[in-house]
């Protein structure tokens, strides 16, 4: 997916008050695993580094829906280990994507809906689905920068990293201090466009909205590398 002198940042979900990404083999084995979440409305918790997650441990069931959301039917028992295994917990994504898809047919400005599918599907890796939905959201509210962010990582992971940063940029028109959005920025500027300088500005400013961002030292380490691996390259 992403390839530059064996640097891969496998997986990037950032939103407002809510961070995830992954990171594994940066630079010459450079291996991390780890898992960042800070979740106000809705934590999609990514447990494994494969591209597509695994669903029904994504917020897809049993997660805290955002304020105003009425059709739940995912959530009952879902958080519970023996409450029917992997056929239940889907049988209730299934029925909450129904419910879901229902509630946009009788309105279809209901951007909470659209935003729930939207992640449900960027979450099981479906982007081309998500995409589609969160532009519905930003036909209605362009000024989301959450959903924009949610969507350019889709673009990114549909190998379309022109078109993500594109997003991340407009994100940031609306809301400059968006620190989420600029490490998403720095993210798939430094992996997929090996662009040094725009990967260092982007962290730079991660650190300057956000100084207890306790990943700063693994970003600045993945530049690091970076800057070592660009220096022997030319030398």
């Amino acid at each position: 997916m992403l390839r530059c002198a064996q640097r891969d940042i496998e997986r990037v979900i950032v939103k407002k008050d809510q961070v995830q990404f992954l990171l594994s083999g940066i630079l010459f084995g450079f291996l991390l695993g780890y898992l960042i979440a800070y979740g106000v409305h809705e934590p999609r918790v990514v447990d494994r580094a494969a591209p597509v997650p695994a669903a029904g441990n994504l917020g897809m069931a049993g997660g805290a829906a955002p304020a105003g959301e009425a059709s739940q039917p995912a959530q009952d028992g879902a958080s519970d280990p023996g409450a029917g295994g992997g056929e239940q917990t889907m049988s209730r994504v299934f029925e909450e994507i129904n419910a879901l898809k229902s509630a946009i047919g009788k309105n279809p400005k209901d951007t909470v809906a659209l935003t729930r599918l939207a992640n449900m599907y960027h979450d099981a890796g479906k982007y081309d689905q998500a995409v589609d939905y969160y532009r519905k959201v930003l036909e209605i509210n362009p000024k989301n920068v959450d959903v924009r962010t949610d969507m350019g990582i889709c673009l990114r992971e549909l190998g379309k990293p022109d078109d993500a940063i594109a997003q991340f940029r407009t994100s940031l028109t609306y809301d400059p201090r968006h620190w989420q959005t600029w490490l998403n920025l720095g993210i798939v500027t430094l992996t997929d466009k090996h662009d040094l300088q725009a990967a260092t500005d982007a962290f730079t400013k991660v650190e300057e909205i956000n100084p207890g961002f306790k990943d700063l030292p693994v970003l600045k380490e993945a530049l690091r590398k970076a800057r070592e691996s660009a220096s022997h390259k030319s030398s």
